[in-house]
């Protein structure tokens, strides 16, 4: 019997995911959590086999938070299940200890087979992913960035710039990533000068035009 935590904030996709896994898994128990509270609170009172994890909820957008969930149980299988750009994202959280990452639009195929594979390898990539992870093995980190300038940018900055590209002001990034306005303006000149951007859109307009390279 697998049993598995569904965290996601919207009830519709987690029935639907839930669905999609009591097909693919007979023997299966499934509990549902709509904050990183209830996550955490899933954990430390009970184990499980497998997390399906929604990044895009509130209080849980930064890196780090796989990392936190890991300290309460060492063995956990995370599941990235997410809408942002596997591309940009999926190497950073497998780094931070994720076992998979998903795009919310994946084939349904797609998205039983990450669930096979972490239960019978451990870990789940993507085929881009794992192009995306040889390459980078295999070339300089100079090389790397030049191939995708938003390389550059460290696991915090990406979690800030994520939250500005999004419209977020810096009180509001602060308020979500537990900082202070300082250090998130801090963050966002390194950010810029890293990029070589001067505003927002200028920002916006990199990520859109970058998300989509491997």
């Amino acid at each position: 019997m697998k049993k598995i935590l569904i965290a996601d904030d919207h009830i519709i996709v987690r029935l639907g995911v839930s669905t999609a896994i009591k097909e693919t898994i007979k023997a299966v128990e499934i509990v549902h959590a709509q904050t990183y509270d209830e996550v955490f609170s899933q954990l430390k009172s009970s184990t499980f086999d497998l997390l399906l994890l929604d990044i895009n909820m509130p209080g849980g957008n930064n890196i780090k938070v796989i990392k936190e969930l890991l300290e309460i149980q060492a063995d956990l299988k995370i599941l990235v299940f997410s809408s942002y750009d596997e591309t940009l994202y999926a190497l950073r959280y497998i780094e931070a200890g994720a076992a998979g990452y998903v795009n919310k639009t994946t084939s349904m195929t797609e998205f039983t087979n990450a669930i096979n594979s972490i239960f019978e390898r451990g870990r789940y990539m993507s085929e881009a992913i794992k192009d995306l992870y040889v390459q980078k093995l295999t070339t300089s980190k100079s090389k790397v960035d030049s191939l995708n300038p938003l390389y550059k940018l460290s696991n915090r900055e990406m979690d800030v710039a994520r939250h500005l590209i999004e419209g977020l002001g810096i009180i509001e990034v602060s308020n979500r990533l537990n900082l202070s306005s300082s250090t998130v303006s801090t963050y966002k000149s390194r950010i810029f000068e890293k990029l070589g951007v001067h505003n927002i859109p200028d920002l916006i307009a990199l990520f859109k035009m970058n998300a989509d390279k491997e």
